[in-house]
């Protein structure tokens, strides 16, 4: 086992269904919860407890409990369109933008 997978192991994994390690990937499954009103899958946090990075088939409008540049992915997306979201407000008022090519 590597390194990484001896110190999830060891400190991070606390029920071995949240985060694990095969094959050398390491795979975060999230839970599913509402920070403010709409329900996205929690895959970090940060030290506050602010969400980091999310995914969910609805942006979060003007909802608190969202880091500064918290990214959400939008999955539910039609091809070639972008899914990638910013967090461009505060953790008390998010405000996420589409990410697009510059």
């Amino acid at each position: 086992m590597s390194w990484i997978g001896s110190m999830l192991k060891a400190g991070i994994e606390s029920n071995g269904r949240d985060v694990t390690v095969s094959s050398g990937f390491l795979q975060i499954n999230g839970r599913t919860i509402s920070p403010g009103a709409t329900a996205v899958t929690v895959l970090i946090k940060d030290s506050a407890g602010m969400v980091l990075l999310a995914t969910g088939a609805t942006v979060p409008g003007d909802e608190a409990g969202y880091a500064k540049g918290c990214l959400l992915i939008d999955t539910d997306v039609v091809d070639g369109t972008s899914g990638l979201y910013v967090n461009v407000g505060t953790t008390t008022s998010a405000d996420f933008d589409l990410v697009t090519d510059a």
